[in-house]
């Protein structure tokens, strides 16, 4: 049966980049390692973290993600009304046409139809498009011309991916976050930067002339650019904006977050390598591996600490850190292994005295199985494998609803 669900997973591998190998690894343990984070942050004070935030930022752009695109304000092609009464009338979905620093993409808004003020909203990037992530409707556009999206229509997309990724992989669970008044911000990054090898050097060389850069940084970017839009409008409460990514969205949305402090909350969910698991660790995805399955996604330093991960002179724990005092809730599944939640725990742990600077907690639970939604970092669980299912929207609504109440 094993050898039959990898099969499978690896034919499906250009639609969901990552994951198909912890099909095949052991369950994570409970128990946690004793190793701590490196280099620890338990001595590290307010005056001196705050002077040299701007140093740690760099590092991570230059050991690992290489340059983000300029801050350039996001451009309102335009701006329409696609149905007033959607999801039996709870809804209204509006669309954008956006230019993002000359590139056109679109962004996708469900909004709860009898919201009487601003709301609180979760930003959203997907792998297969906004019409995907919302029924495959006719009336939404899907990614642009030229994006390199994956075909995820039919038998291959529609029916094996969310047997293998969970029923929420594609589609967000739209229903169930609208009944917690949360409305959604959806978006393909695709759009601004490929996930291709062969496509995505050229635009990042568009964006960053001369410079090194990768496509996660570039992603990381295009959260911050739906931000732009969402603030310009009092409609939305700047002061509830969450983002939500799974897998390599996640490493984005994190990465996004440690820039941008208009960023109030990040879900990241089985973000692995580069993402919330420690590049220390040697346990989860490695370095060499992830580097050149996707060498478009880092700066070109980050391959040469392939067999020296040790040297690497930043860790994950450090980028969560640049969040504080922001809740952070990071997303796991008992067998995937392959990120390593392991170390994702001890990223927390980790980053937490920089959260106890700002007056926060930060972690409060002792291990892998003590969730708590309340806290400013938490780790939530769950049977299973890499993906979006039920369960991990049940641990994230209840982490945006003690943090975002709408009641």
């Amino acid at each position: 049966m094993r050898k039959a669900l990898l099969i499978v997973c690896f034919v499906l591998l250009p639609l969901m980049t990552v994951g198909c190998v912890s099909m095949a690894l052991p369950r994570v343990p409970a128990q946690l390692s004793a190793e701590a984070a490196t280099p620890s942050l338990d001595t590290v004070g307010l005056a001196e973290w705050e002077a040299g935030r701007a140093g740690l930022q760099q590092t991570f752009l230059d050991e690992i993600y290489g340059t983000m695109p300029a801050p350039v304000p996001t451009r309102i092609v335009s701006h329409e009304l696609i149905d007033a009464a959607a999801f039996a009338g709870v809804a209204r979905i509006e669309q954008y046409t956006l230019d993002m620093a000359g590139y056109e993409t679109h962004l996708a808004l469900v909004l709860p139809a009898n919201a009487t003020g601003p709301v609180p909203m979760i930003v959203m990037q997907n792998f297969c498009g906004n019409s995907i992530a919302l029924d495959g409707r006719p009336d939404i556009a899907g990614p642009v011309p030229g994006s390199h999206a994956p075909d995820c229509t039919g038998m291959m997309g529609e029916g094996l991916v969310p047997v293998i990724f969970g029923e929420y992989i594609n589609e967000p669970p739209v229903m169930q976050i609208l009944s917690h008044g949360f409305g959604l911000a959806m978006i393909y990054a695709g759009d601004i930067v490929p996930d291709s090898a062969e496509a995505a050097p050229a635009r990042l060389a568009e964006l960053v002339p001369g410079q090194d850069s990768g496509a996660i940084a570039a992603w990381a970017w295009v959260y911050s650019r739906v931000v732009d839009v969402l603030d310009s409008d009092e409609r939305f409460d700047a002061e509830r904006t969450a983002i939500w990514g799974h897998s390599r969205n996640a490493k984005s949305a994190v990465l996004a977050a440690a820039f941008d402090p208009r960023i109030d909350l990040v879900i990241a969910h089985q973000a692995g390598t580069a993402g919330t698991a420690l590049a220390h660790s040697g346990v989860g995805e490695p370095i060499d591996v992830i580097t050149e399955d996707y060498p478009h996604w880092f700066a070109p330093a980050f391959a040469s600490y392939g067999d020296r991960r040790e040297a690497l002179p930043v860790d994950m724990h450090e980028l969560i850190a640049l969040i504080a005092p922001r809740p952070v809730i990071i997303g796991g599944a008992w067998r995937d292994q392959w990120s390593d939640p392991q170390s994702s725990f001890r990223a927390a742990e980790g980053a937490t005295p920089i959260y106890r600077l700002y007056g926060s907690q930060g972690l409060t639970q002792s291990g892998l199985t003590d969730y708590d939604p309340t806290a400013d970092l938490a780790v939530a669980m769950r049977p299973g494998l890499h993906g979006v299912h039920a369960e991990d929207w049940d641990n994230f609504l209840a982490f945006l609803d003690a943090h975002f109440a709408t009641n």
